[in-house]
Formats: C-alpha cells, sequence, structure tokens
C-alpha cells in the first residue's frame, strides 16, 4: 500500500500498511508552535513550513515521508503523535536508534505547601493542573519546556529540562518601526517590547527559532545558536543526520564525540557488572 495523507484540519494524518503493520502519523497543526524541529531532523526533508492562501503559517507534509517516526521525539509541543497498529509506540525509539528528551518537568510533591498555587499562576500555557488533595501534574502537550512555573515557586520545588542550550540575539538596529512579528509568534513570552525596544529574556527562550523565520522576522535581526541537545540513549544514522542539521556541521562533532564516550563509559560500567 502506498502512503496517503488525509487532511482532517487541525489535524494531517499520514498512514501506510507495511505487511502487517499499521503505522500512522498524525500532526496537530493547532499544537504546532512553528519551530524548525521536526523540520530539520527528518531524513527525508519531508515537512516544511508554507503560508496558506489566507496567508497563515501550516505545517506540510510530502508524499516522501518514510513514516519513520523520527519527527515526534522531539516535537516541543507534542503536537506530533505516531503510532502502529493503534499503539503509541515508537520503533525508532524503543530500538534505540533516536533518543528520548529528558522528561519536561520534575517535581517534589513532598516540598508543595497545600495554600500554594505559584507554578499554576504562573504557567500561561495551562499545562499545570493541581487536584483538591495538591498533586500536580503536568500536561506533556502543552508544558514547552519554558521554566516560568520553576522561578515561581517558592521552595524550589520544581524543575525543568530545556530540550537546547545555546543562545539568542536580537540586533535592534536591524528591526523595522513597529514591528512586533517575533513577539507574537514567541511561544513563550521570551521576546518583549520595552522602552520601544525588542528585548529577549534569555531565560526563558527555548531556542525554537519560531522567531527567525521570515514570516516572523524579514530583516534576520535575530540569531539562534543551539550548542547542545539534551537527551536520553540512542544513537544512529538518523540521529547523527537530525544532530547535524539542528546543530550545524561545527558543533556536531563535539557533540558526537561526547556521545561516543558516553557510550563507551556506558560500556564499560555494563561489563563490571
Amino acid at each position: 500500500m502506498s502512503i496517503r495523507i488525509v487532511e482532517n484540519p487541525p489535524l494531517v494524518i499520514v498512514e501506510r500498511r507495511f505487511y502487517t503493520d499499521y503505522v500512522r502519523l498524525t500532526i496537530d497543526r493547532g499544537r504546532c508552535i512553528f519551530c524548525d524541529v521536526c523540520i530539520k531532523v527528518c531524513p527525508k526533508n519531508a515537512l516544511r513550513i508554507i503560508k496558506r492562501e489566507d496567508g497563515l503559517l501550516t505545517l506540510s507534509v510530502g508524499e516522501n515521508c518514510s513514516l519513520c517516526g523520527a519527527c515526534e521525539p522531539l516535537c516541543p509541543s507534542g503536537a506530533i503523535d505516531f503510532t502502529v497498529n493503534g499503539r503509541r509506540i515508537n520503533p525508532i525509539v524503543s530500538s534505540k536508534g533516536f533518543p528520548l528528551p529528558l522528561p519536561k518537568v520534575i517535581i517534589e510533591q513532598s516540598k508543595c505547601k497545600e495554600d500554594c498555587f505559584e507554578c499554576y499562576k504562573a504557567c500561561f500555557l495551562g499545562a499545570l493542573k493541581i487536584d483538591n488533595k495538591h498533586n500536580i501534574t503536568v500536561d506533556e502537550k502543552k508544558c514547552l519546556r519554558c521554566p516560568w512555573c520553576e522561578d515561581a515557586c517558592p521552595e524550589n520545588a520544581i524543575k525543568v529540562n530545556p530540550l537546547f542550550e545555546g543562545s539568542i540575539k536580537v540586533e535592534e538596529s536591524k528591526c523595522e518601526d513597529g514591528c512586533e512579528a517575533c513577539i507574537e509568534i514567541c511561544p513563550t513570552k521570551a521576546l518583549v517590547k520595552r522602552g520601544g525596544k525588542i528585548m529577549v529574556d534569555k531565560r526563558y527562550c527555548i531556542l525554537c527559532n519560531a522567531c527567525i523565520h521570515l514570516d516572523a522576522c524579514r530583516n534576520h535581526a535575530i540569531t539562534v545558536v543551539r550548542r547542545r541537545v539534551i537527551h536520553g540513549d540512542g544513537f544512529s544514522a538518523v540521529w547523527t543526520n537530525a544532530l547535524k542539521n539542528l546543530l550545524g556541521e561545527r558543533i556536531i562533532v563535539k557533540e558526537l564525540d561526547a556521545e561516543s564516550r558516553r557510550r563507551l563509559n556506558k560500556l564499560v560500567e555494563e561489563a563490571k557488572l
């Protein structure tokens, strides 16, 4: 069976039957934050951001999609689901060919006070829920790894794990008068205007690259540099290609060298058992 792409707004579904297995990739465009992560990691260049007829941005999937599943694990907004025979399973992840990122948020419930709701109030994405027993849960699909909740917690009970380490810079001299497109597209409120100037709060930038699209910044006034992807175990040619596209040629050499050392150390430790 050839690949089939079904448009069911806001969803786009890519599906194919491989002998006995039925594989489906579902992208919720309503959750897409227009970052470039899935675009960068796709080994077939099947994903891209385009403009619709009404001028709005949308994520497009081409028929060259191989349903490898590489786009799912790192999606910041949980907009991508991968299933095999109706079950949430990603073979490239389960076979250790592609790593998972670290848990988005770690909460030490024992530190929480029952009359405190500061983290809940700070999360403008609605990713935190507190039940009547004051148990805090995180909606993985809404959480974007911005540490607003961590900084609001007076008991230091919350730790947010970023996906990337790197830097962002805004060259104010290149900004057009009155333009706030980058502020509007930033999903974590890291970009703000103060004193008539565009400024970035680096603490809350998740290095998603949504702001550097030409539709957000026509004058290339924003520079984002990713230096590291923070992740668990996993390694393959697909992952190496993803790293190269996410970090760039120069940085990937150091990252792969560090990855090789981690893998070697793990093998040594396992051999001692």
